[in-house]
């Protein structure tokens, strides 16, 4: 197995209530009682044996229809990178063939490892406003809580100390969550969304 690292900015999109119930007890507070969601990881540095991930993007669109630890999910990722070389090496990460549980674990809830594709990716990082969008398969966009009295803006984080996807995260909700994918589609809003960071290795 190659060591790697990489490290950069998270954004999450899932059709849970804001907040997300799998992060507390495991399983989806959404109203359709399933879990999807389009997640963006923004790649500032890392390295795969010796090539540089620096600047490179990944989405990943993912769908069950139970909780993800009752399985029978797919997959769906977009790399969006400057060499076959970064292609290469984000593809058997993502696909959780070189270590590390978040990769591991989530393609072995899906019926089949996850897809990866080469695409563009329009990504604004803004905190609670970030947004992505890809060309023929999705968007979306956060906004941040709101009081519904005063109209204020509602600050609210999570912690998660042994978290192996984001351990510290800024809890928004989506303006737009969209996909449309010949395996999975959706159009929602008003649900969960998360801006954060991300550091993973498998060393």
């Amino acid at each position: 197995m190659t060591e790697w690292r990489i490290a950069g900015t998270y954004v999450e999109f899932c059709n849970c209530d804001p907040g997300c119930g799998c992060n507390f007890r495991g399983f989806p507070t959404s109203p359709e009682g399933n879990c999807e969601a389009f997640l963006a990881h923004v790649i500032e540095g890392g390295s795969f044996d010796g090539t540089d991930l620096g600047g490179a993007k990944v989405a990943w669109a993912l769908w069950w229809p139970g909780a993800i630890h009752d399985k029978g999910g797919k997959g769906h990722a977009y790399v969006d990178c400057e060499s076959d070389e970064q292609f290469e090496a984000l593809t058997r990460i993502w696909r959780g063939e070189e270590g590390y549980g978040f990769f591991e674990i989530f393609n072995s809830t899906l019926d089949e490892t996850t897809a990866v594709d080469r695409s563009a990716i329009d990504l604004t990082v803004d905190g609670k406003r970030s947004r992505f969008a890809i060309d023929g398969v999705g968007e979306t966009a956060m906004t941040p809580l709101t009081s519904p009295v005063s109209g204020e803006e509602n600050d609210v984080r999570i912690v998660k100390k042994t978290g192996f996807i984001w351990r510290d995260g800024e809890i928004a909700q989506s303006e737009t969550f969209r996909v449309d994918l010949p395996e999975m589609s959706w159009d929602l809003s008003g649900r969960h969304a998360v801006f954060s960071s991300f550091d993973y290795t498998n060393a």
